[in-house]
Formats: C-alpha cells, structure tokens, sequence
C-alpha cells in the first residue's frame, strides 16, 4: 500500500488499517446476520412481517453482538496496521518511525515507550468499545452473565 499511495502519504497507513478491519468485521457481521434462530425467523412470517420488518426486528439485533466482537479484534487491527505502515516509511514524528529509529540506536527505552503508548492507546479503543456495547446491546446474555452452560 506504501507505493500505491506514496511512502510519506497517510493514504497509505490508512489502506493498511483499512485491510485489516474490514475482514473481522464483515465476517462477524455476516454472521450475525445470517445466523439467527429459525423460531425467530418463523414467528416473523405468522406475524406475515415484510422482509425489512425482519431486518429491523430480528436480524440486525441479532447481529450487533457479532458486529461489536469484529469491532473489538478491528480497534487492534487497526493499531497493529498503522505502527507497522509507519515502519516501512513515513515522518519522523509518528511511532512506528519512534520505535524503528530508538531500537535502531539502541535507545530501548525509547522504544519501550513507544510501545507502551501504543499498547495504551489499544486498551482505550478496545474499553471504548466495550463502553459502547454495554450502551447498545444491554439486553445481551454476555453482558448480563447468564450465558448458557
């Protein structure tokens, strides 16, 4: 993506992160989508709902749950995509370049920092998250405890 968009560009980290989210999320949310109780399903048709009716009523909550878990693994992703875009060519001030250039001088702590940094910013994308899907999705057996064994 480096020399699709050119290696100073931003273009180009954010092709990578993009890739990289855009698989855990639409699988997940496919998933979801698809993967709903048949009684649902039927209970929907004696109703004799609309197939958007469906969509709104039945898939697409049904689907939340898959779509935040995509969610979850792309905040990572994400992350992980754009340090490692920064390795391989971009300006000085970003942090993959940080950790590049101090472990290239053998400056550890410095890249150690940068880590640190980078692994902070990960575990806050990850609680927003998480935060955001105690606010959508409440009613959901995973957030209140009662999972079946």
């Amino acid at each position: 993506a480096n020399n699709w968009f050119g290696i100073l560009s931003p273009l180009s980290k954010m092709a990578i992160a993009a890739t990289l989210v855009y698989f855990p999320i639409m699988i997940n949310t496919l998933r979801g989508l698809t993967q709903v109780e048949p009684s649902a399903l039927e209970l929907m048709r004696s109703y004799a709902a609309a197939p958007s009716t469906v969509t709104r009523e039945v898939r697409i909550p049904n689907a939340l749950p898959f779509f935040l878990t995509g969610l979850k693994i792309a905040t990572t992703l994400s992350l992980i995509g754009a340090v490692v875009g920064e390795y391989f060519g971009g300006l000085t001030a970003t942090l993959g370049r940080v950790v590049v250039a101090a472990a290239s001088s053998l400056r550890f702590d410095v890249t150690w920092a940068a880590i640190l940094v980078v692994s902070l910013m990960g575990i806050a994308l990850y609680l927003g998250v998480v935060l955001l899907e105690r606010l959508l999705i409440p009613w959901h057996a995973s957030l209140r405890g009662d999972q079946p064994a």
